[in-house]
């Protein structure tokens, strides 16, 4: 026995000695590469900071935990059942319990005498030497060398191990038995994806409208939410550290300080707070740490541009209570210019700060945020392209283009995108506020987890209705949402035969949604007629105030079997009532006081846009959620699954309702089908994850024309029924140590299955045509394509680089019978150069985005009685500089 630890000190030994010489210059990585993982420690484990034991250094990969001393050089960090899990004194018990559930179900080494594969006998000799030079810093200290670290094509974490919350428990992504993508916090600062629509050229059959804070809404394979309703729900959720967002509005928000972010596809509720019938974004934020920390960022960029982003961590009371403050401030020209007063639209001026608290005391653990978004933006610019001056059956229609030639003499300029020529285009201000409370107790083996919400959220337009240089009306919607929320939920340890979770969700949320209407100076000369004087419109101003108060309960839960080593069996199950307070008040006011036989001139368009009115209403919603998940590992690289999953989303209140249209509409109800694969190859150095789905979508939430009204507004039905099908991929592979490749795209087939009562296209006139059997708003085809390089250049300085593409295909924005809805496939590019330092103290990185400059539309409206067909723009080609440093 001696004999042989001898041997194997001398084999360690010399192996040291052999990656001094072969890779001394890049002694100085260990020390960052410690913090890193001890940065993935920290959030798989909830622990803020390090083991007594400071001259260790900690390396986690998947759930294991391997220790060498401050001299010895990196090993091989493939996961291995022989490595013990580190079970430190300063851990929590579901911290130990989760850590050894996961080493339980570790990958076997597969040893049998000496039929040993070559890999795992490597690293069998390699955790040996380190296992034994551990207990021996006598002999590596006569060797008197500096320290070093041996790099192999192994270095790096694999792709299948970002960590993810998809079922409220930190798991491999390769482990979830869901169609998931996931994009870590590095891939999120060093490609600069600071707004949800970024994240759409890293995920497939993903997209966000990110028009302005109110109308912004997100999208998964081509079905969402109905961002130009404030009184319905989201189909998309959005969860950032555990709470439910719920109005689209918050979607607008520049997300820095991640962790990572999540797509999770299909009906979600057996375990989230609030339920939703296509999927949920989750976005986790960095937590604060006891080790203190503070980075430091900024850029320019061309149109002006600068931002400055900051974060500081550290502990406030030994190692109980630490913090952690996050800031940034944003501000640059826009690329588009208003020809009336030559003022840039589509500017940047955003701030934020974010602050955190991070309590850990014996089994309980405790994490405030309090944080603060604002912005002030000319970024209400549409870009007007077409009109109807000719019906599709010869009739002349007297539309915007047809009344701003004859009533004004004005030439309209349709040149895409560059066009604003507006009088009216004012600043749109928005400012959301949140305070969340998280606390996780351990009691026992269970962990009971306590999440307690505010937000709220205030937007101000000044929109120009009629995008034109005359004075005709300024319209839009003044809107306050607030949300109080309540989750808790009881987790079982795992690693048995059976876990599971279960809960409860309570939330309050207010809506005060005022669409205002105000009529200008040349209104009259508009509406009515040139003969007329302008004050029997000027100055009068007609609002249509909808107001909703949202009550919900609901208790969940989802349990796993774990039939055999392979075979697991999870079901889940929700129930939710929920009431909804509804009302809708139309009115004027203003305007001078009329002779009496001028003011029926001025009732008559009062009346047009919706008249004097009261509505109102209340409904209770009661709905069951449910999923059924089988999985079984054909392998330990190979995970094959199966789901079948059911939601509603409650009933959207229609805070745009007339007299005689509905106030308070059905649920939509989501049925989704899904069978999957993911798997590891090239001895996990790559993944490749595949699913194919079906979703079937009745009472589908749309909006809908009134054609009986010349009012600007929709208002909400129960439009049919939609059906998704498709296949979706995600695949990486780890080249070398220094490139990395991802690849990911997704065919989707939407279509209207039955939309009998659709509204026509305004190019057929007022009517009604059947949609039954046409395409939805999605493309077919989606993907993108990325590769991420870093190399030493010297011992002090490394280079990197990535470049991603991504690619949709055709599509149609507006209606799919309409001509003037056609967006054409189009790809964008991004890419950035820098170099850093190894340690990552300091980083330099030249940047861009639509380096092509391609002109395209996230979104296109149709032509009205006051306004013609116009495009939103995507954004244009930005480049600059970004500076870092690590303190």
């Amino acid at each position: 026995m001696a004999d042989d630890t001898n041997v194997a000190g001398e084999n360690a030994v010399q192996a040291g000695r052999r990656a001094v010489l072969f890779e001394q210059r890049r002694a100085g990585r260990d020390r960052a590469h410690a913090a890193r993982f001890e940065n993935g420690l920290t959030h798989r484990f909830g622990q803020g900071r390090k083991p007594a034991a400071a001259a260790q250094h900690r390396f986690e990969y998947s759930g294991f935990v391997h220790h060498r001393t401050n001299c010895l050089p990196r090993n091989s960090r493939r996961r291995c059942c022989h490595v013990a899990p580190y079970k430190h004194k300063s851990m929590t018990r579901s911290a130990r319990t989760h850590q050894a559930s996961r080493f339980a179900g570790g990958r076997p080494c597969s040893i049998k005498g000496d039929k040993m594969n070559r890999p795992n006998r490597n690293l069998f000799a390699a955790l040996s030497g380190i296992s034994w030079l551990a207990l021996c810093p006598p002999v590596m200290a006569q060797q008197n060398e500096a320290p070093a670290t041996a790099v192999s094509e192994e270095d790096g974490s694999a792709p299948g191990d970002i960590v993810v919350m998809a079922r409220k428990r930190e798991e491999r992504l390769q482990d979830v038995p869901l169609s998931i993508s996931a994009i870590s916090g590095d891939t999120v600062a060093n490609e600069r994806l600071f707004r949800i629509s970024d994240y759409a050229g890293k995920i497939p059959n993903f997209s966000a409208l990110q028009q302005n804070t109110r109308t912004s809404g997100l999208y998964i394979r081509g079905v969402g939410g109905n961002a130009n309703n404030d009184g319905a729900e989201p189909g998309v959720g959005l969860i950032v550290d555990n709470v439910f967002f719920t109005h689209v509005g918050f979607s607008w928000l520049d997300f820095v300080d991640l962790d990572h972010v999540e797509l999770v596809r299909g009906p979600q509720g057996t375990l989230l707070g609030k339920n939703t019938t296509i999927g949920a974004l989750v976005v986790t934020t960095k937590k604060p740490s006891f080790d203190p920390g503070l980075e430091l960022e900024g850029t320019v960029a061309n149109r002006n541009r600068y931002e400055i982003r900051a974060n500081a961590t550290g502990p406030i009371a030994g190692d109980t209570l630490a913090y952690r403050v996050t800031f940034y401030n944003t501000k640059g020209d826009g690329w588009a210019r208003n020809a009336y007063n030559g003022r840039k639209l589509l500017d940047l001026n955003r701030w934020a700060v974010r602050g955190q608290l991070l309590f850990e005391n014996g089994n309980v653990t405790n994490r405030v945020i309090a944080e603060h978004y604002e912005t002030s933006e000319y970024n209400n610019f549409y870009s007007p392209f077409a009109d109807v001056n000719t019906l599709n059956d010869g009739t002349v229609r007297n539309g915007w283009e047809r009344k701003m030639r004859t009533l004004f003499g004005y030439d309209p300029n349709y040149d895409f995108p560059n066009n604003a020529n507006s009088d009216q285009l004012g600043l749109m201000k928005s400012k959301t506020n949140g305070l969340s409370n998280q606390l996780d107790v351990e009691i026992g083996d269970h962990t009971l987890t306590s999440v307690s919400a505010w937000r709220d959220y205030s937007y101000r337009p000044d929109h120009d209705s009629d995008l034109s240089p005359f004075s005709i009306l300024k319209a839009g919607f003044d809107l306050d949402v607030s949300q109080l929320s309540q989750e808790i939920r009881l987790a079982s340890p795992t690693g048995g035969a059976f876990d599971y979770q279960v809960g409860g969700y309570f939330l309050r949320e207010k809506i005060d949604s005022n669409n205002r209407s105000r009529f200008q100076k040349d209104a009259t000369t508009y509406f009515l007629s040139p003969l007329l004087p302008a004050s029997v419109l000027d100055g009068v101003e007609y609002d249509q105030f909808g107001r909703a108060r949202i009550t919900s309960y609901a208790a969940f839960g989802q349990a796993s079997w774990h039939v055999t080593d392979r075979a697991t069996l999870t079901g889940g199950l929700r129930y939710t009532i929920e009431t909804k307070e509804a009302s809708n008040t139309g009115s004027s006011f203003g305007g001078e006081t009329l002779p009496a036989g001028l003011e029926p001139y001025r009732a008559a368009l009062v009346s047009a846009f919706g008249g004097p009115f009261l509505v109102e209403g209340k409904r209770t919603y009661r709905s069951f959620s449910w999923l059924i998940n089988p999985s079984y590992k054909l392998t330990d690289d190979i995970l094959a699954y199966a789901s079948v999953s059911y939601g509603e989303k409650s009933g959207a209140a229609n805070l745009s309702a007339l007299p005689g249209r509905p106030l308070l509409i059905d649920p939509e109800k989501s049925t989704a089908y899904e069978i999957g694969i993911k798997t590891s190859f090239a001895d996990r150095r790559g993944t490749f994850n595949v699913d194919l789905y079906w979703n079937d979508i009745k009472d589908y939430q749309a909006g809908q024309i009134d054609p009986d009204r010349l009012a600007l507004g929709t208002y909400l039905g129960n439009a049919g029924s939609v059906r998704m099908r498709g296949v979706e991929f995600d695949a990486a592979y780890r080249i070398d140590r220094h490139f990395n490749l991802s690849l990911s795209g997704a065919y989707n087939d939407a279509i209207y299955k039955s939309y009998a009562n659709a509204p026509a296209p305004i190019e057929y006139g007022s009517g009604i045509l059947d949609l039954s059997g046409q395409r939805t708003g999605a493309p077919k085809w989606s993907g993108q394509a990325s590769l991420n390089y870093e190399a030493p250049v010297t011992s002090n300085l490394n280079i990197s680089a990535f470049v991603n593409q991504s690619y949709r295909s055709r599509t149609n924005l507006l209606n799919p019978l309409s001509v003037y809805g056609e967006q054409e496939g189009y790809g964008l590019t991004n890419a950035g150069l820098g170099i850093k330092d190894p340690d990552d103290r300091w980083s330099v990185q030249i940047w861009g985005r639509n380096l092509l400059d391609k002109i395209y539309a996230v979104g296109i409206q149709s032509a009205n009685p006051v306004a013609p067909f116009f495009k939103i723009p995507g954004d244009r080609r930005t480049f600059g500089l970004t500076v870092k440093g690590r303190f």
